[in-house]
């Protein structure tokens, strides 16, 4: 069978054409969405927050972290005006994916609670069975946020990272 210029052009075309259009519905789609999936984050980080150290708290406005890879921002926590601790919003990925932590660590540098706003991890189930549950459920968070053997190892170093991080910034005083 002899392929017609004509023919080849025709299909090209056709070809071309039609990923501009899916180009287009995709762009759409984006511009659609943006607004919600920030303001679903955005509700999802202050649902977080009241889960860290509870109801009866008052948060203070976020205070961003300059220049630092894990902590993104973080928010003082007080009772009638007393503070007893911090909330820091972390975020590390690795090759197997995306965690984004709110850690709770209190004012006696002692570790809180934490909230998991994404896990995209591929062992991403593993991670929080065997890991970050296990870690919410301690009593001993010290000795939970080092025990990092959980069949998802490397999801568990990079909590691990941003677990101590948040710890060692409040520590350390920075920000204060």
């Amino acid at each position: 069978m002899k392929i017609s210029w004509r023919h080849a052009f025709y299909v090209g075309g056709f070809l071309a054409i039609l990923s501009g259009v899916m180009g287009l519905v995709i762009a759409g789609g984006d511009l659609l969405t943006r607004d919600t999936i920030a303001k679903n984050k955005i509700e999802k980080e202050q649902n977080g927050l009241k889960k860290v150290f509870g109801e009866n708290v008052t948060f203070s406005e976020a205070t961003s972290v300059p220049e630092n890879e894990i902590l993104q921002k973080y928010w003082t926590v007080a009772v009638n005006d007393a503070e007893i601790g911090r909330v820091y919003s972390t975020s590390a990925k690795n090759a197997y994916g995306t965690v984004s932590l709110l850690v709770g660590v209190n004012k006696d540098y002692s570790l809180g609670n934490i909230v998991v706003l994404e896990n995209s991890e591929s062992y991403a189930a593993t991670l929080e069975e065997n890991y970050l549950d296990i870690y919410t459920k301690s009593e001993d968070k010290e000795a939970a946020v080092l025990a990092v053997k959980c069949g998802a190892t490397e999801g568990a170093k990079i909590c691990r990272n941003m677990i101590l991080a948040a710890r060692d910034h409040y520590k350390g005083g920075e920000g204060a």
